[in-house]
């Protein structure tokens, strides 16, 4: 039996997987394979530490007249198979010999092993790739779907990036090298796209699901690139991004000889172009971070110049922020098709929305406060 041994070492090298799950896997192997060869009763296999060895067995007690001889045994049965002395009641293992499973038996047992080896495979790709969700990982285009959803060879298991996690302007190609996000993992991913028909299923599970428009994906970028972020110095304290058109970071330090919006673009944007460059050239805007409310939408705005900001509540109780700007910098404020605008929201997070007033009505609207005060 030395060969069911090394077949166990060779299968937890190959598979990844643990001794444990090999082993239980050749257990309920080796049990179908004698119920296929007519074993009834509670049936138990042992192996040894090693996996050098095993034995197939029938467990049954002890009775003073057997009833069903697949669960029970006489006590002279019992103690002429033992050789030691028992009692009615006691429990023993009566072996079953491995040349009477016969070889549709052994055919059997060997579909049911590798059926639950590729099960505990699975599993065990599944928990790997759990632990590294958060994290940036490459792999090369291997199809493209007719709905646009990618499926890319990350090894041992299939990457999937959805239609909806691509950024609009990329275009891709066969065989090409890609860099994305870790978001999820799946074993269903019908399921998890809420889709009926998919060829998907053309590859085993499980799926990595895999993103380049997530906020964390810029983040990841910059960790890669910047030291100061990667060690910490610098912390990124909000993302906002319109994939491929353009971002918003805000960060920090709480060290004081380090400017952290300098540090993230580096000398001529030595640090930060080459995350732009990956993300198909996003612009991609620095700022320093406040836990003032008002002062961070007026940072978040740029490149406008903020005159005033002040945060209010409104009648539902909502947190939103008031900023004034020059009458000739209202268009830069809000951004073409609303996107400065939207990002300094998404990058404050917390309020529902920014009202950007013009300098000339500001000073209108204050004019007709103060005349209705004077009254």
């Amino acid at each position: 039996m030395e060969s069911l041994g090394k077949t166990i070492e060779m299968l937890c090298k190959e598979k990844g997987i643990s001794k444990e799950d090999v082993i239980s896997a050749v257990k309920t192997g080796i049990i179908n394979a004698a119920k296929k060869a007519g074993y009834r009763g509670n049936l138990v296999v042992k192996i040894d530490e090693d996996g050098k060895d095993f034995g197939i067995y029938q467990e049954k007690e002890i009775v003073e007249t057997v009833e069903n001889p697949d669960y029970q045994i006489t006590l002279e049965e019992a103690k002429e198979i033992t050789g030691e002395e028992k009692e009615i009641g006691d429990k023993v293992l009566v072996e079953i010999k491995a040349e009477e499973l016969g070889r549709i038996a052994a055919k059997a047992a060997a579909q049911v092993i590798h059926e639950k080896i590729t099960e505990a495979e699975r599993k065990a790709l599944y928990d790997y790739y759990k632990e590294k969700i958060g994290n940036i990982i490459s792999g090369t285009i291997k199809q493209i779907m007719r709905n646009g959803d990618i499926v890319i060879d990350l090894g041992r298991v299939i990457g999937i990036l959805p239609k909806e996690e691509q950024i609009s302007k990329e275009r891709y190609r066969l065989g090409e090298r890609i860099r994305a996000y870790i978001y999820d993992i799946v074993f269903d991913y019908r399921q998890y796209k809420k889709r009926g028909k998919s060829r998907i299923g053309d590859y085993p599970p499980p799926y990595v699901i895999l993103s380049r428009t997530h906020p964390k994906f810029l983040k990841r970028l910059m960790e890669i690139e910047i030291p100061e972020v990667a060690e910490g110095l610098v912390e990124i304290k909000a993302v906002a991004r319109e994939p491929g058109i353009r971002a918003k970071v805000a960060v920090d330090t709480k060290e004081e000889h380090i400017d952290p919006v300098g540090a993230c673009i580096g000398v001529k944007g030595s640090r930060i172009l080459p995350v732009s460059r990956e993300l198909s050239g996003e612009k991609i805007e620095i700022i320093r971070w406040t836990n003032d409310i008002a002062e961070l939408v007026a940072r978040a705005l740029s490149p406008a110049k903020v005159l005033h900001a002040e945060s209010y509540e409104d009648e539902d109780g909502e947190l939103r922020v008031e900023v004034v700007v020059p009458d000739d910098q209202l268009s830069l404020a809000i951004g073409k098709h609303g996107v400065n605008a939207r990002l300094a929201s998404k990058l404050v997070g917390q309020i529902v929305g920014i009202d950007i007033i013009k300098e000339s009505d500001f000073k209108k609207i204050q004019e007709l406060e103060s005349l209705e005060t004077e009254e």
